[in-house]
């Protein structure tokens, strides 16, 4: 039952994004009830046409067959039995008026043949209208659902995705998403259409037979059963799939990322095996879904069977005592096998591919319902400009269990520039990824200007703050887009003055499309040095009052770096700069040096300072430069 209520719940979520379009799902209902309703009034026309084929005849039955025979009597028997069966079993005068009036345009065949030809522009019409209705709401709910999970998972904090796959969560973003919109085209088809036919086929057949429709309720449960047994199967075995699926994405990803690695290192076997281990596992989890569904499919192959099969013979019985027209049994048979025989089917095998769509869909809503660690306090403030310092209380950072920063205290000063050095590992990028809120503190709290950062609307602390990383990313777009990102309302002079002072104005200008060219995946186009010139002039451009320098100038070489180093220190002028560089001849004139080792600061104090006296700085220096 449990399984079951999630079902409905999974079910009723996904409809729920259908709620912006109710009026175009309101418009497909009533197309797919029309052309139900047309496709029922074809069907209904099977009685009269078969009563005209045989009327005036009898059944009679002669060693186990049938055979119709001449009856002379001055009044048909078939108006007699159409007279019992209807008003005693109906014990009303619906049907018997509905047959009133469609008697009088079913007298010949020709009436009954331009019946059906008036109907069928309409069924025309209505069944490509609930076609085009169904599939633009499913495609514009399923556009919906993709970019709410992009507007969701966007906005997580850092620690979201380190600790998870990009390759799986790439698999979600793709491989769930087109089982999500599979399900989307169950739920708006069948799980929408067939119940309508459904109930079309079991109204038509009380109308040809109420006793023998009493019968097809038997085989409700009978087809129930097994497909919610199957179902649930599905559903887990699917989920697994998925899983697999997404570790062969990462897998992928991995692979062709690090595709220079394993060049350089002959590791293409190893790789090739490891890929082959994970997809034998996606195998085994998929033919274990192919063998749920195939059983849920032959299980309902085999009751639809059989109950045509117990229709026929019971169909036939009554049929010889003489208590059913013909017309009634051909249409009652018609209806059952092709109405609701079909949409009983159609519905049970819906049921096990919505549940194998659902282990997709409950792996996205896994997704949107992850809410970010670092939000907004309801009563930030905005930061519109740094006046005074930043200060560091008593700070202390873990990833997870693992002490990464203790008791760290430190003040600065507006447009001072502080140089964080130490052996790696040390937490000197842990400490800088603090100021943007990137992570917060386990204890202790970082001020600017004496508001507490977690008292600041993110949006307008990050406004405050420029940042070069070691880890140098371009979009797979052109130079000036890069750029832009420092400063999307930035004007072409603007920009290039940025790339001048970055060093990169002559390269781009030298090339065919200038500033326009694009600059590949991850800057593939592109040297180190270059590709770090340009997020440099990203952050010149952004002209923030908070600098921070992760290992700014590591990928340049002497002469760039010489030209660079002078352009950061026209713009660092002014601004509260945090600079880590592992070239201690790069921070010689900062205002302060700050030498953190085990997550703690050691010592502090200007480049004369520490090398006057023996000091870890001062260590280091010796390592570096042999003196």
């Amino acid at each position: 039952m449990a399984k079951s209520t999630n079902t409905i719940r999974e079910c009723g979520r996904l409809f729920s994004y259908a709620k912006p379009h109710w009026k175009m799902v309101f418009l497909t209902l009533l197309c797919m009830g029309l052309f139900t309703l047309f496709i029922g009034a074809q069907l209904a026309l099977i009685k009269p046409v078969i009563d005209r084929l045989i009327q005036g005849e009898t059944v009679k039955a002669t060693s186990g067959t049938y055979r119709f025979q001449k009856k002379n009597g001055p009044e048909n028997i078939i108006s007699s039995l159409k007279r019992k069966t209807v008003s005693k079993a109906t014990g009303t005068t619906l049907i018997s008026k509905f047959e009133t009036f469609t008697k009088k345009f079913t007298e010949s065949f020709t009436f009954i043949g331009i019946l059906v030809a008036i109907m069928a522009p309409f069924i025309f019409a209505f069944n490509y209208l609930q076609t085009y209705l169904k599939n633009h709401v499913m495609w514009s709910v399923l556009m919906d659902i993709r970019n709410h999970l992009c507007e969701h998972i966007l906005p997580q904090s850092l620690s979201y995705f380190e600790n998870r796959k990009s390759g799986e969560l790439i698999s979600r973003l793709t491989n769930d998403i087109n089982a999500t919109q599979f399900g989307l085209s169950i739920l708006f088809d069948s799980i929408l259409l067939e119940p309508m036919r459904l109930i079309c086929g079991f109204g038509l057949a009380f109308y040809f037979s109420w006793k023998l429709s009493l019968f097809t309720f038997v085989l409700l449960p009978i087809v129930v059963i097994p497909v919610l047994v199957f179902g649930r199967k599905i559903k887990k075995y699917g989920r697994r799939s998925l899983i697999h699926l997404g570790e062969l994405t990462d897998a992928m990803r991995e692979m062709f990322s690090g595709i220079r690695t394993v060049k350089a290192f002959k590791m293409e076997e190893e790789e090739i095996e490891e890929f082959k281990t994970i997809n034998s596992r996606l195998f085994k989890r998929m033919m274990q879904t192919v063998k749920a569904k195939a059983l849920n499919a032959s299980t309902t192959e085999f009751i639809y069977s059989l109950g045509l099969a117990a229709i026929i013979i019971i169909g036939g019985y009554v049929i010889s005592t003489n208590k059913i027209s013909p017309g009634s049994l051909g249409g009652f048979v018609t209806v059952t096998a092709f109405l609701i025989l079909t949409s009983i089917k159609k519905l049970a095998k819906s049921y096990g591919k919505l549940q194998e769509s659902l282990a997709g869909a409950n792996r996205v809503f896994e997704l949107l319902d992850q809410h970010p660690t670092i939000t907004d306090n309801p009563d930030a403030i905005e930061l519109k400009k740094v006046e005074k310092e930043i200060a560091f209380n008593n700070v202390n950072f873990a990833y997870d269990t693992i002490p990464v920063l203790r008791d760290i205290n430190l003040t600065v000063q507006r447009g001072q520039i502080i140089a964080i050095v130490g052996e790696s590992g040390a937490g000197k990028s842990t400490l800088l990824d603090l100021v943007p809120r990137f992570y917060d503190p386990v204890n202790g709290n970082i001020k600017i200007d004496g508001t507490d950062i977690r008292l600041i609307k993110r949006d307008s602390l990050l406004g405050q703050i420029a940042i070069v990383s070691q880890q140098t990313f371009l979009f797979n777009r052109s130079f000036k887009e890069n750029i832009l990102c420092g400063r999307r309302d930035a004007s072409t002079e603007d920009i290039q003055d940025a790339a001048k002072a970055a060093n990169i104005h002559n390269f781009i200008i030298n090339l065919p499309k200038g500033y326009d060219t694009v600059v590949g995946e991850q800057g593939v186009k592109l040297s180190g040095g270059q590709k770090q010139r340009v997020t440099i002039a990203r952050a010149i451009l952004k002209n923030a009052p908070i600098l921070i320098l992760d290992e700014a100038t590591s990928s340049l070489d002497s002469e760039s770096e010489k030209l660079v180093q002078d352009a950061l220190d026209n713009l660092m002028k002014g601004k509260t700069t945090f600079v880590i560089a592992h070239r201690l001849s790069t921070i010689r004139h900062a205002d302060r040096i700050i030498v953190l080792k085990r997550g703690c600061i050691v010592e502090t104090g200007t480049h004369d300072e520490l090398i006057g006296k023996e000091s870890e700085y001062k260590k280091q220096y010796k390592i570096q430069f042999g003196t």
